[in-house]
C-alpha cells in the first residue's frame, strides 16, 4: 500500500507537464489557437447554430466539411449576412467555406464575443444540417480545426487523470500519516468541491452569471437534463438559450482548468517541501 502511494504521488511529475508546459524545446504541444468552436443543430429549422468562446472578438473565415445537396446561406444572430462557398471537394468530401459578404472569397469576417452564427438549408424541407470536419482560420492567429481541438481535450483529459490520481495518493499518505498519529480525519466531498466552482463561473454580466451558476447547479449537482434547465430559467430567446448552453459549460471548464494548473504548481512544491517517507 506505501508502494502504490509512492507511485501515485509519482503521477504528479506528468501530470504538470500536460497540463502546464505548452511548449517543449520550443515546439507546441498542442498546435493551434483555442477557438472554442461548438455547434449545435436546431430540429425544428433544420439550421445550425455555430459558436465560439474567446476572449473577445476574432476576424476569421472558417471551412466545414458537410455533405448537403441544398443551397446554404449564413448570418449572425444579429442579422449581419455572410458569404457561403462551395469548395473544390477533396476526393468525396465537399468543404463549405463561410466568410465575409464580399466578392472575393475567404475574406475573413469579424465574429463578436457571445454572438452565435446561424448556418441555413435555403430549402426549408432539407434534412437537418451536420456537420463533419470543421477548420477556422483567424486573421492573425493560428488556425484550430477539430483534430487540433480533439488532441487538445486528450492532452487536458489525460493530465486531469494523473493530476487526480496523484492527488488521492498524496491525500492517502496524509490521511495514514494522521491516523497513525491518532488525529481524526477531515471530511473529504467531491460535490462541496464542485459547488465551490460554479458559484466562482462569470458571465458578461452579473445577470449572465447568476443564469449560468443556476443552470450548472440543476444539471451537475441536481441531476435535471440540460434541456429542462435551460427551459426553466425562461430566458427571452431561443439564441439567448444556444449561448447560454455553451458558454457555461465552457466557463465552468476553464475554472476547472486553472484550478487544476495552480494545483499542480502547490502539489509539486509541497512535494518538494515535504518529499514522502521511504
Amino acid at each position: 500500500m506505501k508502494i502504490l502511494r509512492l507511485v501515485l504521488i509519482a503521477l504528479a511529475a506528468p501530470a504538470v507537464i500536460l497540463l502546464g508546459v505548452h511548449e517543449i524545446g520550443g515546439t507546441p504541444i498542442a498546435k493551434g489557437y483555442d477557438t472554442g468552436f461548438t455547434w449545435q443543430a436546431e430540429l425544428s429549422s433544420a439550421r445550425l447554430a455555430l459558436n465560439l468562446d474567446t476572449e473577445g472578438n476574432i476576424d476569421c473565415w472558417l471551412r466545414l466539411k458537410m455533405s448537403h445537396p441544398s443551397a446554404l446561406y449564413a448570418e449572425t444572430s444579429r442579422g449581419a449576412r455572410l458569404r457561403v462557398d462551395r469548395a473544390a471537394s477533396q476526393g468525396n468530401d465537399p468543404w463549405v467555406t463561410i466568410s465575409k459578404d464580399d466578392p472575393n472569397p475567404a475574406v475573413p469576417f469579424n465574429w463578436p464575443a457571445g454572438v452565435a452564427l446561424f448556418l441555413s438549408p435555403q430549402d426549408k424541407a432539407a434534412a437537418p444540417l451536420m456537420i463533419e470536419d470543421w477548420e477556422i482560420y483567424p486573421s492573425n492567429k493560428q488556425k484550430d480545426t477539430r483534430a487540433r481541438d480533439k488532441w487538445r481535450k486528450r492532452l487536458f483529459h489525460a493530465g486531469l487523470v494523473l493530476l487526480s490520481l496523484a492527488l488521492i495518493g498524496a491525500v492517502l499518505e496524509a490521511v495514514e500519516r494522521v491516523r497513525t498519529k491518532g488525529e481524526p480525519r477531515e471530511p473529504f466531498s467531491a460535490e462541496y468541491c464542485l459547488k465551490q466552482l460554479i458559484a466562482r463561473v462569470e458571465g458578461d454580466n452579473d445577470k449572465q452569471s447568476e443564469q449560468m451558476r443556476t443552470l450548472l447547479q440543476k444539471v451537475l449537482i441536481e441531476g435535471v437534463s440540460s434541456k429542462d434547465a435551460v427551459s426553466s430559467l425562461q430566458l427571452l430567446s431561443r439564441a439567448k438559450e444556444l449561448q447560454l448552453a455553451y458558454k457555461a459549460p465552457r466557463r465552468l471548464h476553464a475554472t476547472l482548468d486553472r484550478l487544476v494548473r495552480e494545483l499542480a504548481k502547490y502539489l509539486v512544491n509541497v512535494l518538494d517541501m515535504f518529499p514522502p517517507k521511504s
